[in-house]
Protein backbone atom coordinates (compact mmCIF):
# COMPACT_ATOMS: atom_id res chain seq x y z
CA UNK A 1 0.00 0.00 0.00
CA UNK A 2 2.94 2.19 1.00
CA UNK A 3 4.13 1.84 -2.76
CA UNK A 4 0.50 1.52 -4.61
CA UNK A 5 0.02 4.92 -6.67
CA UNK A 6 -3.88 5.36 -6.14
CA UNK A 7 -5.54 7.88 -4.33
CA UNK A 8 -7.08 6.25 -1.86
CA UNK A 9 -8.79 7.68 1.43
CA UNK A 10 -5.59 5.95 2.75
CA UNK A 11 -2.37 7.24 0.97
CA UNK A 12 -1.74 10.02 3.09
CA UNK A 13 -2.25 8.30 6.25
CA UNK A 14 1.17 8.80 8.05
CA UNK A 15 1.44 4.92 8.75
CA UNK A 16 1.23 4.29 5.06
CA UNK A 17 3.61 7.24 4.06
CA UNK A 18 5.80 5.92 6.94
CA UNK A 19 5.41 2.07 5.98
CA UNK A 20 8.50 1.94 4.27
CA UNK A 21 9.99 1.64 8.31
CA UNK A 22 9.03 -2.07 8.05
CA UNK A 23 11.42 -2.68 6.07
CA UNK A 24 13.82 -2.53 8.95
CA UNK A 25 11.52 -5.19 10.95
CA UNK A 26 12.77 -7.42 8.00
CA UNK A 27 15.83 -6.83 8.67
CA UNK A 28 15.90 -7.54 12.42
CA UNK A 29 14.02 -10.57 12.28
CA UNK A 30 15.95 -12.01 9.11
CA UNK A 31 19.23 -11.26 11.81
CA UNK A 32 17.36 -13.33 14.69
CA UNK A 33 16.30 -16.28 12.32
CA UNK A 34 19.52 -16.78 11.02
CA UNK A 35 21.54 -16.58 14.08
CA UNK A 36 19.12 -19.06 15.21
CA UNK A 37 19.37 -21.86 12.23
CA UNK A 38 23.01 -21.11 11.53
CA UNK A 39 25.24 -19.99 14.26
CA UNK A 40 26.03 -23.43 15.22
CA UNK A 41 26.67 -24.81 12.14
CA UNK A 42 28.89 -23.11 9.83
CA UNK A 43 32.27 -24.88 11.36
CA UNK A 44 33.97 -24.72 8.14
CA UNK A 45 34.79 -22.97 4.94
CA UNK A 46 32.74 -25.60 3.03
CA UNK A 47 29.35 -24.98 5.76
CA UNK A 48 29.82 -21.44 5.00
CA UNK A 49 29.63 -22.25 1.08
CA UNK A 50 26.80 -24.03 1.98
CA UNK A 51 24.97 -21.35 3.69
CA UNK A 52 25.59 -18.99 0.83
CA UNK A 53 24.39 -20.90 -1.73
CA UNK A 54 21.08 -21.71 0.30
CA UNK A 55 20.82 -18.05 0.99
CA UNK A 56 21.69 -16.72 -2.74
CA UNK A 57 19.07 -19.57 -3.82
CA UNK A 58 16.32 -18.22 -1.74
CA UNK A 59 16.52 -14.60 -2.87
CA UNK A 60 18.42 -15.03 -6.43
CA UNK A 61 15.28 -17.32 -8.25
CA UNK A 62 12.00 -14.58 -7.89
CA UNK A 63 14.28 -11.70 -8.00
CA UNK A 64 15.74 -13.28 -11.64
CA UNK A 65 12.43 -14.10 -12.37
CA UNK A 66 10.85 -10.18 -12.12
CA UNK A 67 13.90 -8.64 -13.48
CA UNK A 68 13.47 -10.73 -16.38
CA UNK A 69 10.18 -9.11 -16.41
CA UNK A 70 10.96 -5.94 -16.39
CA UNK A 71 13.89 -6.24 -19.28
CA UNK A 72 10.73 -7.63 -21.05
CA UNK A 73 8.97 -4.69 -20.27
CA UNK A 74 11.69 -2.43 -21.33
CA UNK A 75 12.26 -4.88 -24.62
CA UNK A 76 8.34 -4.07 -25.62
CA UNK A 77 9.09 -0.22 -24.83
CA UNK A 78 12.16 0.16 -27.18
CA UNK A 79 10.25 -1.85 -30.26
CA UNK A 80 6.47 -0.69 -29.66
CA UNK A 81 7.20 3.00 -28.53
CA UNK A 82 4.16 3.04 -26.19
CA UNK A 83 5.20 5.56 -23.98
CA UNK A 84 7.71 8.74 -23.96
CA UNK A 85 10.29 6.80 -21.72
CA UNK A 86 13.69 6.14 -23.46
CA UNK A 87 14.77 2.52 -23.19
CA UNK A 88 17.08 1.55 -21.46
CA UNK A 89 18.16 4.61 -19.67
CA UNK A 90 19.34 5.51 -16.14
CA UNK A 91 17.37 3.45 -13.82
CA UNK A 92 17.03 1.29 -16.66
CA UNK A 93 20.22 0.53 -17.68
CA UNK A 94 22.66 -2.13 -19.22
CA UNK A 95 25.02 -2.15 -16.98
CA UNK A 96 22.29 -1.99 -14.30
CA UNK A 97 21.41 -5.05 -14.88
CA UNK A 98 24.62 -7.57 -14.44
CA UNK A 99 24.79 -5.38 -10.27
CA UNK A 100 21.13 -6.68 -10.13
CA UNK A 101 22.24 -10.17 -11.14
CA UNK A 102 24.77 -10.52 -8.85
CA UNK A 103 23.12 -8.64 -6.25
CA UNK A 104 25.03 -5.73 -5.86
CA UNK A 105 23.08 -3.07 -7.06
CA UNK A 106 22.50 -1.54 -3.34
CA UNK A 107 26.02 -1.34 -2.51
CA UNK A 108 26.41 2.19 -2.90
CA UNK A 109 27.52 1.78 -6.99
CA UNK A 110 24.28 3.68 -8.13
CA UNK A 111 23.13 7.05 -7.88
CA UNK A 112 19.47 5.79 -7.87
CA UNK A 113 17.21 2.66 -7.33
CA UNK A 114 17.23 0.48 -10.38
CA UNK A 115 15.14 -1.69 -12.54
CA UNK A 116 12.64 -3.81 -9.63
CA UNK A 117 13.41 -0.94 -6.97
CA UNK A 118 12.13 -3.20 -3.74
CA UNK A 119 15.04 -5.48 -4.72
CA UNK A 120 17.40 -3.29 -3.17
CA UNK A 121 16.76 -5.02 -0.13
CA UNK A 122 17.64 -8.25 -1.31
CA UNK A 123 20.93 -7.02 -2.09
CA UNK A 124 21.81 -5.34 1.19
CA UNK A 125 20.62 -8.61 2.82
CA UNK A 126 22.96 -10.66 0.70
CA UNK A 127 25.78 -8.22 2.42
CA UNK A 128 24.66 -9.16 5.96
CA UNK A 129 24.85 -13.14 4.97
CA UNK A 130 28.53 -12.22 3.58
CA UNK A 131 29.27 -10.93 6.99
CA UNK A 132 27.75 -13.23 8.96
CA UNK A 133 29.03 -16.08 7.96
CA UNK A 134 32.49 -14.85 7.86
CA UNK A 135 32.09 -13.71 11.68
CA UNK A 136 30.79 -17.11 12.47
CA UNK A 137 33.58 -18.46 11.03
CA UNK A 138 36.37 -16.28 12.30
CA UNK A 139 34.41 -15.51 15.82
CA UNK A 140 32.09 -18.45 17.06
CA UNK A 141 31.65 -17.01 20.17
CA UNK A 142 32.23 -13.51 19.56
CA UNK A 143 30.37 -12.73 16.48
CA UNK A 144 27.34 -11.44 18.25
CA UNK A 145 29.14 -8.97 19.98
CA UNK A 146 31.30 -8.00 17.00
CA UNK A 147 27.79 -7.51 15.03
CA UNK A 148 27.03 -5.32 18.01
CA UNK A 149 30.10 -3.24 17.18
CA UNK A 150 29.45 -3.24 13.26
CA UNK A 151 25.37 -2.27 13.73
CA UNK A 152 26.45 1.05 16.24
CA UNK A 153 28.58 1.59 13.25
CA UNK A 154 25.90 1.04 10.82
CA UNK A 155 22.81 3.09 12.96
CA UNK A 156 25.91 5.71 13.00
CA UNK A 157 26.32 6.33 9.51
CA UNK A 158 22.75 6.20 8.80
CA UNK A 159 22.27 8.82 11.19
CA UNK A 160 25.21 11.16 10.52
CA UNK A 161 25.29 10.59 6.41
CA UNK A 162 22.41 9.33 5.48
CA UNK A 163 20.44 12.29 3.46
CA UNK A 164 16.55 10.88 4.68
CA UNK A 165 18.22 9.41 7.59
CA UNK A 166 16.00 5.04 7.82
CA UNK A 167 14.72 6.40 4.25
CA UNK A 168 17.81 5.32 2.45
CA UNK A 169 17.93 2.44 -0.04
CA UNK A 170 20.68 2.36 -2.94
CA UNK A 171 23.11 4.41 -0.94
CA UNK A 172 23.35 3.81 2.92
CA UNK A 173 21.29 0.40 1.96
CA UNK A 174 24.50 -1.81 3.75
CA UNK A 175 24.76 0.14 7.26
CA UNK A 176 21.11 0.40 7.42
CA UNK A 177 20.61 -3.85 7.40
CA UNK A 178 23.62 -4.38 9.52
CA UNK A 179 22.46 -2.10 11.86
CA UNK A 180 19.30 -3.75 12.18
CA UNK A 181 20.68 -7.61 11.09
CA UNK A 182 23.23 -7.84 13.73
CA UNK A 183 20.70 -6.52 16.58
CA UNK A 184 18.83 -9.26 15.66
CA UNK A 185 21.66 -11.82 15.82
CA UNK A 186 22.20 -10.38 19.25
CA UNK A 187 18.73 -10.63 20.46
CA UNK A 188 18.58 -14.67 19.28
CA UNK A 189 21.68 -14.72 21.75
CA UNK A 190 20.01 -13.08 24.79
CA UNK A 191 16.28 -14.03 24.57
CA UNK A 192 16.23 -17.08 26.51
CA UNK A 193 18.06 -15.54 29.01
CA UNK A 194 15.59 -12.66 29.39
CA UNK A 195 12.50 -13.62 31.58
CA UNK A 196 9.45 -13.31 29.56
CA UNK A 197 5.66 -13.20 30.64
CA UNK A 198 3.01 -15.73 30.65
CA UNK A 199 -0.79 -15.45 29.91
CA UNK A 200 -2.77 -12.50 30.11
CA UNK A 201 0.41 -10.07 31.52
CA UNK A 202 2.29 -11.80 28.17
CA UNK A 203 -0.87 -10.38 26.04
CA UNK A 204 -1.14 -7.33 27.21
CA UNK A 205 2.57 -6.96 26.87
CA UNK A 206 2.02 -7.68 22.85
CA UNK A 207 -0.66 -4.98 22.34
CA UNK A 208 1.60 -2.87 23.84
CA UNK A 209 4.35 -3.50 21.61
CA UNK A 210 2.42 -3.67 18.56
CA UNK A 211 0.57 -0.47 19.39
CA UNK A 212 3.67 1.38 20.36
CA UNK A 213 5.31 0.23 17.16
CA UNK A 214 2.38 1.55 15.21
CA UNK A 215 1.96 4.69 16.71
CA UNK A 216 6.18 5.35 16.22
CA UNK A 217 5.71 4.56 12.46
CA UNK A 218 2.63 6.94 12.05
CA UNK A 219 4.89 10.00 13.14
CA UNK A 220 8.39 9.18 13.19
CA UNK A 221 10.24 11.57 11.09
CA UNK A 222 14.11 12.89 10.51
CA UNK A 223 16.78 11.40 12.48
CA UNK A 224 14.51 9.95 15.47
CA UNK A 225 13.72 7.35 12.63
CA UNK A 226 16.50 5.54 13.12
CA UNK A 227 15.46 4.49 16.43
CA UNK A 228 12.54 2.31 14.79
CA UNK A 229 15.45 -0.69 14.75
CA UNK A 230 15.09 -0.70 18.59
CA UNK A 231 11.56 -0.43 18.50
CA UNK A 232 11.95 -3.71 15.95
CA UNK A 233 14.35 -5.43 18.42
CA UNK A 234 11.78 -4.88 21.32
CA UNK A 235 9.19 -5.83 18.94
CA UNK A 236 10.77 -9.06 18.19
CA UNK A 237 11.72 -10.15 21.50
CA UNK A 238 8.10 -10.09 22.70
CA UNK A 239 6.55 -12.06 20.07
CA UNK A 240 9.60 -14.47 20.04
CA UNK A 241 7.94 -16.48 23.04
CA UNK A 242 4.66 -16.67 21.23
CA UNK A 243 3.12 -16.98 25.04
CA UNK A 244 0.36 -14.14 24.65
CA UNK A 245 -2.72 -14.14 22.47
CA UNK A 246 -1.81 -12.54 19.57
CA UNK A 247 0.87 -14.92 19.07
CA UNK A 248 -2.14 -17.54 18.76
CA UNK A 249 -4.12 -15.19 16.41
CA UNK A 250 -0.74 -14.91 14.15
CA UNK A 251 -0.24 -18.87 13.90
CA UNK A 252 -3.71 -19.03 12.13
CA UNK A 253 -3.17 -21.16 9.27
CA UNK A 254 -4.37 -18.35 6.67
CA UNK A 255 -2.08 -15.62 7.88
CA UNK A 256 0.83 -18.36 7.84
CA UNK A 257 0.21 -19.24 4.25
CA UNK A 258 -0.05 -15.33 3.98
CA UNK A 259 3.72 -15.42 5.48
CA UNK A 260 4.95 -17.87 3.35
CA UNK A 261 3.66 -15.87 0.22
CA UNK A 262 4.90 -12.63 1.44
CA UNK A 263 8.42 -12.89 -0.52
CA UNK A 264 6.74 -13.23 -3.55
CA UNK A 265 4.12 -10.73 -3.18
CA UNK A 266 7.32 -8.20 -2.39
CA UNK A 267 8.88 -9.13 -5.44
CA UNK A 268 6.24 -9.11 -7.92
CA UNK A 269 4.27 -6.15 -7.16
CA UNK A 270 6.27 -2.93 -8.21
CA UNK A 271 6.39 -4.76 -11.99
CA UNK A 272 2.58 -5.61 -11.30
CA UNK A 273 2.60 -1.17 -10.54
CA UNK A 274 4.52 -0.52 -13.24
CA UNK A 275 2.24 -2.28 -15.96
CA UNK A 276 -0.75 -0.69 -13.88
CA UNK A 277 0.75 2.98 -14.45
CA UNK A 278 1.60 2.83 -17.71
CA UNK A 279 -2.11 1.73 -18.75
CA UNK A 280 -3.53 4.50 -16.24
CA UNK A 281 -1.58 7.21 -18.20
CA UNK A 282 -2.51 5.72 -21.57
CA UNK A 283 -6.39 6.38 -20.27
CA UNK A 284 -5.59 9.46 -18.76
CA UNK A 285 -6.34 8.33 -14.93
CA UNK A 286 -3.25 9.94 -13.80
CA UNK A 287 -3.77 13.80 -13.17
CA UNK A 288 -1.20 13.99 -10.63
CA UNK A 289 1.17 10.87 -10.34
CA UNK A 290 -1.52 8.74 -8.88
CA UNK A 291 -4.69 6.78 -10.51
CA UNK A 292 -7.66 8.64 -9.76
CA UNK A 293 -10.93 7.60 -10.95
CA UNK A 294 -12.84 10.66 -9.73
CA UNK A 295 -14.29 8.86 -6.75
CA UNK A 296 -11.89 7.79 -3.47
CA UNK A 297 -14.42 4.96 -2.81
CA UNK A 298 -13.80 3.72 -5.97
CA UNK A 299 -10.27 4.11 -5.70
CA UNK A 300 -10.26 1.99 -2.74
CA UNK A 301 -12.34 -0.59 -4.67
CA UNK A 302 -9.40 -0.29 -7.27
CA UNK A 303 -6.47 -0.38 -4.25
CA UNK A 304 -7.98 -3.50 -2.85
CA UNK A 305 -8.72 -5.63 -6.01
CA UNK A 306 -4.94 -4.67 -7.40
CA UNK A 307 -3.79 -5.81 -4.17
CA UNK A 308 -5.79 -9.23 -4.88
CA UNK A 309 -4.40 -9.31 -8.37
CA UNK A 310 -0.49 -9.24 -6.72
CA UNK A 311 -1.43 -11.68 -4.31
CA UNK A 312 -2.79 -13.91 -6.66
CA UNK A 313 0.16 -13.43 -9.30
CA UNK A 314 3.03 -14.24 -6.42
CA UNK A 315 0.81 -17.71 -5.43
CA UNK A 316 1.49 -18.17 -8.78
CA UNK A 317 5.34 -17.02 -8.92
CA UNK A 318 5.64 -19.08 -5.64
CA UNK A 319 4.29 -22.35 -6.74
CA UNK A 320 6.00 -22.26 -9.90
CA UNK A 321 9.30 -20.35 -9.51
CA UNK A 322 9.95 -19.88 -5.92
CA UNK A 323 9.10 -23.70 -4.58
CA UNK A 324 11.02 -25.55 -6.99
CA UNK A 325 14.15 -23.38 -7.12
CA UNK A 326 14.27 -24.00 -3.15
CA UNK A 327 13.73 -27.86 -3.68
CA UNK A 328 16.56 -27.88 -6.12
CA UNK A 329 18.60 -25.59 -4.11
CA UNK A 330 17.92 -28.10 -1.15
CA UNK A 331 19.10 -31.14 -3.43
CA UNK A 332 21.81 -29.43 -4.32
CA UNK A 333 23.51 -28.52 -0.90
CA UNK A 334 22.46 -31.76 1.48
CA UNK A 335 25.38 -32.92 3.17
CA UNK A 336 26.14 -36.30 1.64
CA UNK A 337 25.83 -38.93 4.70
CA UNK A 338 29.43 -40.01 6.20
Amino acid sequence: MFHMPVASHWRDWGFIQHSYLFVDYFFVLSGFVIAHAYANRLKSGRDAGRFMVRRFGRIWPLHLLVLGAFIGLELARLILHFDSAPPFTRDRSIEAIFTNLALIQAWHVHPYLTWNGPSWTLSAEWACYLIFAGLVLTAPKRFRWIGLVLAIIGGALVLSYARRWMNTTYDFAVPRAVYGFFLGCLLQGLWTRIPRLKGGAATALEVAAIVAACVFIGYAQGPITVAVTLIFVALIWVFAGEEGALSRVLDHPALVTLGRWSFAIYMVHMFILTVMMIVARKLDLVPVRRIDFGSVWLNDLFAVAMFGFIVAVAVVAHRLVEQPAQRMIDRWTKPKAA
